[in-house]
């Protein structure tokens, strides 16, 4: 069997690719003596690692996002000009992610280098390939359109160095729905920080370019930061939204919960960055667990790291800004010396039956509306990539399986009604979304929970974001994300701010 000869790796090149991981089929295993091989087994069953090593970890994750990105955005895939071509895109992929050495050079008179063992998983070989010819080139790779950027040390150079004035760091970023928001707004997203795989998978397959790190938030220092991410210059911002089970009226809200003081994480690495400006996203329920305020409590970090902020956290509801849901999340912004504070922003819409708002902005469309040309499904139907009969394909379109009797019980569910775990949603606007035991409310009109797909598209997803991950970690993908439409118009309002201090930035158009 052929080996991979692995190199030296920076402390956090460790965190971030020692994780507990599931391996893929692609069939990799860790030979004696820290060299890695990959053993081509087929469509063999995913196996839980406990103690995943670093390159095992990494092939595991770059096996998952290249399915994921060539399924989507070339199912047919790319053909590759012949095998030593192929041979030659695989080793340099391969070794610009450190997982062999590549110091052989190119291979003479046509053979097939010796570096990339026959034995590589076909799908996985011929995903490294189209990937080495398409993004990862020779010359002039397209490190800012690589999904797999997170695991380049040059790349990560690359693209920190390219983000410029408007960088923006971006803590507990989830499946990325925040930092979607800000790069709507003109911001580039520099780096993330997320500690969940599943969630940090699908963030690095939908910002190609942006680096993600698996870590801990309160492991983290500006000053590691910055080594894992060579070229990183003063962000424009550090945006945040904590975990939020602490304070959320579906969980338990408990005082000693450690989650609860996370948002002081955020205050520490925006003052170790002098970042310009800072934002921090909660539920209303950080106003108060069970006696104690944290509204003042955050308020109170930003200030003591040196910004500026509003003397009361802006309440937003997502049905103001083209969202159909009645979710409400809390905005604390703090500024630097010489930034005016943003203001608040004001809604963009009308939520439907609200006679009460400014007639004169658009209405919200219904929830049922904004559902009405996805599939109609039964318990159990669809796929995650789900091909319809005029050819579109619809992603994460896999209906929950119930079972005749939890069927039986939610056709007796009227819309607004049932248990929070099988909530059926009413037909203009959701209440927040919450995925209750990993399952996401009932359709309004349908006997089955709602997909993953339809509640993106509740939540003010586009259609292309594809969430990673097995189906049982997706619905809180999802449910957790803030709004990226609310994201959006506090970002609108916070680059105001910025451009009128003087911060032009190097704004993206998006």
């Amino acid at each position: 069997m052929s080996a991979l000869h692995v190199h030296g790796m920076t402390t956090f090149d460790t965190v971030a690719r020692a994780q507990t991981a599931t391996i893929s089929d692609a069939g990799i295993e860790l030979a004696p003596h820290g060299r890695a091989t990959i053993d081509n087994r087929g469509d063999r069953k995913v196996e839980r690692v406990e103690q995943a090593t670093a390159p095992k970890a990494v092939i595991g994750r770059v096996d998952e996002i290249l399915k994921a990105h060539w399924q989507q955005y070339s199912p047919d895939g790319l053909a590759v000009e012949n095998p030593v071509a192929a041979d030659r895109h695989v080793r340099r992929v391969l070794g610009r992610l450190d997982i062999v050495e590549d110091t052989l050079g190119k291979s003479d008179h046509g053979e097939p280098n010796p570096a990339v063992p026959v034995n590589v998983g076909n799908r996985l070989r011929a995903n490294l390939a189209r990937h080495g010819q398409s993004v990862c080139r020779e010359k002039a790779p397209q490190c800012g359109s690589c999904p797999l950027i997170s695991f380049c040390k040059t790349g990560r150079s690359t693209v920190a160095e390219t983000a410029g004035s408007a960088a923006v760091v971006d803590l507990f970023g989830g499946a990325g729905a925040m930092g979607l928001g800000f790069e709507e707004a003109g911001f580039h997203i520099a780096v993330a920080v997320e500690i969940e795989r599943h969630a940090a998978q699908t963030y690095r397959l939908n910002h190609p370019g942006v680096p993600v790190l698996e870590a801990s938030v309160e492991n983290v220092s500006a000053k590691s930061l910055r080594e894992w991410l060579p070229g990183l210059d003063t962000p424009m911002a550090v945006i945040a939204g904590p975990p939020c089970q602490g304070y959320s009226a579906a969980g338990a809200r408990t005082i000693g919960d450690r989650r609860n003081l996370l948002f002081r994480h955020v205050s520490r690495l925006a003052r170790e960055f002098g970042a310009r400006t800072v934002l921090i996203e909660n539920v209303p329920g950080v106003r108060r667990v069970n006696g104690v305020t944290y509204t003042e409590r955050i308020t109170a970090s930003l200030r003591r790291a040196g910004y500026s902020t509003w003397k009361q956290p802006a309440t937003l509801r997502a049905s103001d800004f083209g969202v159909p849901q009645n979710r409400q999340r809390l905005f604390f912004v703090g500024v630097s010396p010489g930034v005016a504070l943003p203001e608040v922003p004001l809604p963009t819409h009308v939520p439907p039956g609200d006679a009460s708002s400014d007639r004169s902005l658009p209405q919200t469309v219904s929830l049922v509306e904004r559902l009405k040309d996805l599939p109609s499904l039964g318990s159990g139907e669809g796929a995650e990539r789900l091909q319809l009969s005029d050819g579109c394909v619809v992603l994460n379109s896999t209906a929950m399986q119930h079972s005749p009797e939890v069927v039986s019980k939610i056709k007796a569910i009227p819309q607004g009604g049932g248990p929070i775990s099988y909530r059926r949603l009413d037909s203009d606007v959701a209440r927040t979304l919450v995925a209750g035991h990993r399952a996401l409310p009932v359709h309004p009109s349908e006997d089955r929970a709602i997909t993953v797909r339809e509640a993106a598209r509740i939540q003010g997803f586009p259609d292309s974001y594809f969430f990673c991950g097995p189906r049982a970690s997706q619905p809180l993908q999802v449910a957790n994300a803030v709004p990226p439409p609310l994201a959006r118009a506090v970002a609108k309002e916070m680059r105001a701010s910025l451009e009128a201090a003087g911060h032009k930035g190097c704004w993206r158009e998006w």
